[in-house]
């Protein structure tokens, strides 16, 4: 038992340094994998409201929802809810935050999307890359480094897209070349994971 905790602490230590250093390890995300390299999963699941604000001449109809909460990664069971998003035609109308962002300073988190219907909306998936946008912040000021963000298949297009319109770019149209002449600036690393697997990319800002 002390062999195994010793290796999931170094896969711990290595994700961090991955993230610092503006790459990401090739990891499998399923949800039967044992051993992940984070320490808390953040979901974001979003929700239509279609009778919300729906009355006569209402231009706040209809609303989506998203409910963040976190738990650890080893037992899913222990939710703990931190705030929700309130979202109309891709834009954000309210927050209400239920706790502070207290996970502990440099646990690893993964971000997961998730969507209340089967059929989520266009919108919801733009609201939700929004959302993780808006986490990753949180997560990186308290010293909390995102290891991945695992997004379902079919939101996978507008969601990356989406971070994209937000300044995001892929990692790959940077090249392998390396200005020296160029000022440092500090940069976000978010690698979005399809799920079920077989979609990925590495957005940097």
């Amino acid at each position: 038992m002390q062999g195994k905790h010793k290796f999931q602490k170094i896969g711990v230590v290595y994700a961090i340094v991955c993230t610092a250093f503006g790459f990401l390890p090739q990891i499998a995300l399923a949800d039967d994998q044992v051993d992940k390299p984070y320490d808390w999963v953040i979901q974001v699941e979003t929700r239509r409201l279609e009778r919300q604000f729906d009355y006569k001449n209402s231009k706040l109809n209809p609303v989506e929802k998203l409910e963040v909460l976190w738990y650890p990664t080893k037992d899913e069971t222990k939710k703990t809810k931190y705030e929700y998003m309130y979202y109309h035609d891709g834009k954000p109308y309210g927050m209400e935050k239920l706790r502070k962002f207290d996970i502990d300073e440099g646990d690893g988190v993964a971000i997961e999307i998730k969507h209340k219907e089967n059929n989520a909306t266009d919108a919801e998936k733009r609201d939700a890359a929004n959302a993780v946008f808006r986490l990753a912040l949180d997560s990186y000021l308290h010293k909390n480094p995102v290891v991945a963000v695992k997004v379902p298949m079919d939101s996978f297009n507008t969601v990356s897209n989406r971070l994209m319109e937000l300044g995001f770019h892929d990692s790959k149209d940077d090249g392998d070349e390396l200005e020296t002449d160029s000022k440092f600036t500090a940069s976000m690393t978010l690698g979005l994971y399809s799920v079920p697997e077989g979609k990925q990319i590495t957005l940097v800002r």
